[in-house]
C-alpha cells in the first residue's frame, strides 16, 4: 500500500514539474504598450489580447476594453 502511495506522489510531483508556462502571445497579434493603445481582452479567455475591438477566435465572445 505504501508503494502505491509513494508511486502516486512521485507521479504527481513529476507531472507538475513538467509544465512550462508560456509568455508568448498565442493569438499571433502584436501588442503595443503606447499611451494611445487600449488592449482588448476576451472575458472568457484571458490569453486572447488584441489592439482593436473584435471577437475572440476561441469562443466568439466580443472583446472588451482592458
Amino acid at each position: 500500500m505504501k508503494k502505491l502511495i509513494y508511486g502516486a506522489g512521485l507521479l504527481v510531483l513529476f507531472s507538475a514539474c513538467n509544465q512550462n508556462p508560456s509568455t508568448q502571445n498565442k493569438t499571433g497579434g502584436t501588442i503595443s504598450t503606447g499611451k494611445n493603445s487600449i488592449p482588448y481582452v476576451c472575458p472568457m479567455d484571458a490569453d486572447v489580447i488584441k489592439n482593436k475591438p473584435g471577437v475572440c477566435p476561441k469562443c466568439g465572445m466580443k472583446l472588451v476594453k482592458n
